[in-house]
């Protein structure tokens, strides 16, 4: 009996112990240098998810976290930082620092500069940071690893690219989006399609770029990359080096991940049982009848019939034992030779969504001489989320070849050539027009595909 006991207390001690494991807290904090100065637009980041925030003016910040959580500090100029939470809730930070980052090497307009001679502000992303994340697009890449950098994702459709916000908002109608500059030429990003009209941020050009063939990004954040781009650099610049060929033997290097995204990664809020929403609805409905005028008789018989009509065509009937406001509904099946839906509801869940897939395949070669260097790759992704008829599937190829003619003279062609395919239901709010939102609006589950389908082609029998 003892053993049995304790055996019970020990289970509860580690299910308890589990818990608190998971709880999220608060954790603020302030961050500043070797001097005891504050550090502003330092960027905190919870390893391994995309939570992420940075410092104000003052050098404070708050982010919720996992109980044993680990932070990442990172900023311009300074060592990056990985602290352990180990449950506290408040941390002060001092960063060093990084002497190093001043010798390091960026591409900046036209040519390359080092930190320590560059006067501006700017941040530069390696591949390493970009490459082993499962992404579309680059630019989702970004999140958390630019300080003041904001990505923003408006857009749940496969292949959607986030919004780039550098300097914040500038313009009411203008384009906030910074200038990009692949390999020394400036590309206008945005819409390339007329889905603009229907899908929210789709069907960006810098989709079409392959994570895997960039070499590095860099950030020009403040108002000095005007001198060296004009006024397109009012919103920022982000100038993006693909890979080149290096001297020696030919390199092959290929590359293939897989995501899945199974249904409870992604479990929302359900919504009350359909006894529960026609309970409800029932006396909303009944006491505006009786506010119209009507006694508890006709409001009960005008609520009733409502439903059998409303939903009378997909096997259900509806009744109650009295006529007061807060009866219960009584809801039986009919049968019409078929099948009797008594108890039974459409499960849209089931019939709209699915176990997501992401899939990534690289294959590249490179290699060079002292006077030619070339890379070559080809890749093809394909993105299936979690909602049916949202897939996006993207073959690209690129070839960087780089020739020496002569001692003065050098040919270079850096050529990307990439296909997508975007299919997609209308990705608006509006819950008129978008149905997987009608979905989630009251009583659904009463409505059958099957019937839907007969009652639009003018045949109201029943069909499973």
């Amino acid at each position: 009996m003892n053993k049995i006991l304790l055996t019970s207390l020990c289970t509860m001690a580690c299910g308890t112990l589990q818990v608190v494991h998971a709880q999220q807290i608060q954790v603020a904090g302030k961050v500043s240098d070797g001097n005891g100065a504050a550090i502003p637009d330092v960027t905190i980041s919870v390893k391994g998810t995309n939570t992420a925030t940075s410092t104000n003016s003052s050098g404070l910040f708050t982010i919720n976290a996992n109980h044993d959580a680990t932070v990442i500090i990172s900023a311009v100029g300074y060592q990056k930082q990985e602290i352990k939470l180990n449950g506290r809730k408040t941390l002060t930070i001092t960063l060093q620092k990084e002497e190093n980052a001043l010798d390091e090497v960026m591409v900046v307009a036209y040519g390359t500069a080092k930190k320590s001679t560059y006067t501006g502000s700017a941040a530069v992303v390696k591949n390493d940071a970009i490459d082993k994340q499962p992404v579309t697009s680059f630019q989702n890449a970004l999140t958390g690893r630019v300080p003041g950098l904001q990505v923003s994702t408006s857009s749940g459709q496969a292949g959607s690219t986030p919004a780039i916000r550098i300097r914040g908002i500038g313009s009411m109608n203008a384009s906030n989006e910074p200038l990009y500059v692949i390999d020394g030429v400036p590309v206008v990003s945005g819409s390339t399609g007329q889905m603009n009209d229907y899908l929210v941020n789709s069907n960006n050009v810098m989709s079409s770029l392959n994570p895997s063939d960039i070499e590095t990004i860099t950030v020009l954040k403040d108002a000095a990359a005007s001198s060296l781009y004009g006024s397109r650099a009012a919103n920022g610049v982000i100038i993006i080096t693909t890979k080149k060929g290096k001297n020696g033997a030919p390199k092959i290097n290929l590359k293939s991940s897989l995501g899945i995204s199974p249904s409870w990664a992604s479990d929302n809020n359900e919504t009350a049982s359909v006894q529960d929403q026609i309970d409800m609805l029932y006396s909303v409905l009944y006491d505006s009848r009786i506010a119209g005028g009507l006694n508890e008789a006709a409001a009960n018989k005008w609520v009733i019939d409502r439903f059998k009509t409303k939903f009378g065509i997909h096997g259900y009937d509806f009744s109650t034992s009295g006529t007061s406001m807060f009866e219960k509904v009584n809801i039986t099946g009919l049968t019409d030779g078929i099948e009797n839906r008594e108890g039974k509801y459409y499960d849209w869940n089931d019939a709209l969504f699915r176990t997501g897939i992401f899939n990534t395949n690289d294959l590249s070669v490179s290699g060079g001489t002292d006077n030619t260097n070339y890379y070559t790759s080809l890749s093809y992704t394909q993105d299936k989320s979690r909602v049916i008829l949202n897939d996006y599937d993207r073959i690209s190829g690129r070839v960087n070849l780089n020739q020496k003619i002569g001692k003065y003279l050098e040919f270079g062609s850096n050529i990307n050539i990439a296909k997508s395919k975007l299919v997609g239901m209308n990705d608006t709010r509006n819950t008129g027009s978008n149905y997987l939102l009608q979905t989630r609006n009251l009583l659904w589950p009463l409505y059958w595909l099957q019937t839907i389908r007969l009652a639009m082609n003018g045949q109201h029998a029943m069909a499973v």
